[in-house]
C-alpha cells in the first residue's frame, strides 16, 4: 500500500506541476489581450469627469464594476446611480475577489469603488468626486476573450493543476507517516546466513535468532579420544562372588 500510494503522490505532483507550468506560459501568452479588455480607458460604458452625469442604457449584465485611478489606497466612490424609475441602485463594495486592475500600458492602476449586479436598463450615472469615473460592463470584457485557445489552458491549468496538486501533497504527508510507522529491522543469523527481517510487536510467536556458529569446532576436552576407557570395569563383582 505505501509503495502505490509513494507512486501516485509522484504521478500527481509531477501531473500538477506541469498543469501549473501550462497555465503560466498560457497567461503569459494571453496577457496583453487580458489588459486590454479589462482596462477602463478602452472598454467602459461611460466615462465621466468630476461632478458630471450621464444617461445610458445597458443589456442585461451580471456584473458592472464602477472605478478610479488609485494612488496606493482605495479611493471614495462618491457616486449615484438611478434607474429609469429615479431609484438609486447601491450596489454592493469592493470585496476580496475584486482586485485592482492595470491598464494596457501596465502602469495606470484602476481601483473599484462599487460593483453592481444584475443590471439592465436605463440609468442616470452622477460623478460626485473630483476625480474621473469609469463604469466598465465585466460581463462583455470576458466575452471578448472567449474562443481564445490560450484561455482554454489558462483556465484548465489552474482548475486542474492546483487540486491534483494537493491531492500530491496529501499523498506525499500519507507516505511520510507510513514510513515513520514502518518497524525497524534487524538482522538474523541462521546456518551461517545474514537474513534482513522487521521487528515484530510484542506477543507475536515469531522464534529468536539463532546464534551463529563459531569459526573455530571446539572439541569436548572432557571426553576421552579412546573409546576403550568408557568401559566399566566389572572385576570387583567377580572378587565378590568368591
Amino acid at each position: 500500500m505505501t509503495e502505490r500510494r509513494r507512486q501516485w503522490a509522484r504521478i500527481t505532483t509531477a501531473s500538477s506541476a506541469i498543469l501549473l507550468l501550462v497555465a503560466v506560459i498560457s497567461l503569459w501568452q494571453v496577457s496583453p489581450e487580458l489588459l486590454e479588455s479589462y482596462d477602463p480607458e478602452a472598454n467602459s460604458l461611460v466615462k465621466l469627469g468630476p461632478g458630471e452625469s450621464v444617461t445610458f442604457d445597458i443589456e442585461e449584465s451580471e456584473m458592472v464594476t464602477a472605478l478610479r485611478l488609485s494612488h496606493g489606497e482605495t479611493p471614495d466612490s462618491e457616486l449615484t446611480l438611478l434607474d429609469d424609475e429615479g431609484s438609486e441602485v447601491t450596489g454592493r463594495e469592493r470585496g476580496r475577489m475584486d482586485p485592482n486592475r492595470l491598464g494596457s500600458d501596465e502602469k495606470t492602476v484602476y481601483s473599484p469603488v462599487r460593483i453592481f449586479e444584475n443590471l439592465g436598463g436605463s440609468y442616470t450615472l452622477q460623478n460626485h468626486g473630483d476625480t474621473h469615473l469609469w463604469l466598465v460592463d465585466d460581463e462583455e470584457s470576458a466575452d471578448k476573450l472567449l474562443g481564445n485557445f490560450w484561455m482554454y489552458l489558462l483556465y484548465i491549468g489552474c482548475c486542474i493543476g492546483s487540486p491534483v496538486g494537493l491531492v500530491g501533497v496529501i499523498l506525499a504527508i500519507m507516505v511520510w507517516t507510513d514510513k515513520r510507522k514502518m518497524p525497524d529491522q534487524f538482522v538474523i543469523i541462521n546456518n551461517g546466513s545474514v537474513i534482513m527481517d522487521d521487528v515484530q510487536s510484542e506477543g507475536s510467536d515469531v522464534e529468536r535468532s539463532e546464534v551463529a556458529p563459531g569459526p573455530f569446532w571446539e572439541e569436548d576436552v572432557g571426553a576421552s579420544e579412546d573409546p576403550q576407557d568408557d568401559v566399566i570395569d566389572e572385576t570387583w563383582k567377580r572378587w565378590d562372588e568368591g
